[in-house]
């Protein structure tokens, strides 16, 4: 199975804009769907924090907790933005 991220593709990532925003309401249950629904398209997404989600704890926690419901790994975080992708069932090797 890969279990890596493509840095072609990771790289082209960090120059698209951001495809989800997590907010104040932070890892909601719609939010985990529309990200599901994103990597199910794309693969690879960019996801944006925004401070008020950042409120109570670290913006590391917020997009792990993220990436565990989504079934996502993470490619990389600069700033409070963060890279995540999950492989299609057919590119799992």
């Amino acid at each position: 199975m890969k279990s890596e991220a493509d840095p072609a593709r990771v790289k082209i990532a960090w120059q698209d804009p951001a495809m989800a925003q997590i907010g104040k309401g932070g890892v909601s249950d719609n939010l985990v769907k529309e990200i599901v629904r994103l990597l199910k398209k794309h693969q690879y997404i960019k996801v944006r924090m925004l401070r008020s989600a950042m409120g109570e704890g670290d913006k590391l926690e917020l997009i792990n907790s993220l990436c565990e419901k989504t079934g996502a790994r993470l490619a990389g975080v600069r700033g409070n933005t963060a890279v995540i992708f999950r492989f299609r069932a057919s590119q799992r090797v």
